[in-house]
């Protein structure tokens, strides 16, 4: 499934406490405004793997764009969590 949400949490520490703040980005809407432009590019990238498929390169072409849907894909569960003496950054894409 495709990551719809971001969720980044930045945490201050104290010697007292922490204080910080969460924010919440909705990736949904970056996959609306870049749909668009993907459709249109699929069948000029088709094309140009076609055309360039007897030199080899088209393979790659096709390959490579393929790869990069299946990482987007892929990449909804990643967790990352940063932390230091004085500052903690947890990253969570949803």
């Amino acid at each position: 499934m495709i990551p719809l949400m971001l969720k980044l949490n930045i945490k201050r520490k104290y010697q007292e406490g922490q204080e910080g703040f969460d924010l919440w980005l909705p990736l949904f809407l970056i996959w609306l405004i870049a749909l668009p432009p993907i459709l249109l590019l699929t069948p000029l990238i088709l094309l140009a793997a076609l055309i360039l498929w007897p030199t080899g390169k088209g393979r790659y072409i096709l390959f490579l764009y393929l790869a990069i849907f299946r990482l987007i894909w892929h990449m909804s569960g990643i967790k990352i969590d940063i932390q230091s003496k004085k500052k903690s950054v947890y990253l969570n894409i949803i």
